[in-house]
């Protein structure tokens, strides 16, 4: 009796079979949550290709990103402050039409050097 004790002590922390599965789906939903966004919009930060000969520099600490030139327009993205975008020449009503159909404040997109934003 004293050999089986001693041998199921000898790994008390390993853990097998649905009690892993189970550990671990509980971990990886703990990282996925934390590694969210607060809110339902992503954070993603573009990096500009030149493709529009416009690149714009976002200077407010979030900028949205509207799927037409207004505020009631729906908010299609978040940018965040540093984040590089493609943009054209367009401006209607103080919206800048970026890359890919989607407009954003002019007042918080300053242009890059050597681009062509006029």
């Amino acid at each position: 009796m004293a050999a089986k004790w001693t041998a199921s002590l000898k790994k008390p922390w390993q853990i097998r079979g649905w009690g892993l599965v189970f550990i671990s789906g509980i971990v990886l939903t703990i990282l996925a949550m934390l590694d969210a966004p607060a809110d339902n919009s992503t954070s993603a930060i573009r990096t500009a290709d030149g493709s529009t000969g416009c690149q714009l520099r976002v200077s407010a600490a979030e900028l949205r990103v509207r799927s037409a030139p207004s505020t009631d327009a729906a908010q299609v993205e978040v940018l965040s402050e540093g984040a590089v975008v493609d943009g054209t020449t367009t401006v209607t009503g103080g919206f800048r039409e970026l890359e890919g159909d989607r407009w954003a404040a002019d007042q918080f997109l300053t242009p890059m050097p050597g681009t062509n934003c006029g």
